[in-house]
């Protein structure tokens, strides 16, 4: 799950830029979760936190590891991750 360029109506959360959420602040539905974003050589993967604990488990020392936080839908609407 990559994040492509999108229009300028999406979030910028750490210098990167995810689409906008469905539902407004204020809004049951708008709950912001925290995701991990794991790097290697310049390419980058948001994931859940317990698939990326595994991840780090199984390679220590290879991924660059930051969270970030997004709704549901901000990250379910995200492209699909091709690989490292």
């Amino acid at each position: 799950m990559t994040d492509t360029p999108i229009c300028e109506c999406g979030d910028a959360i750490n210098g990167k830029r995810y689409r906008g959420p469905n539902h407004a602040e204020g809004c049951p539905a708008h709950v912001r979760e925290t995701f991990t974003v794991l790097e290697h050589d310049g390419a980058r993967v948001v994931m859940e936190p317990a698939e990326a604990a595994q991840m780090l488990a199984e390679s220590p020392g290879m991924y660059t590891e930051s969270t970030v936080m997004l709704t549901r839908d901000q990250f379910e609407r995200m492209d699909e991750f091709t690989g490292f």
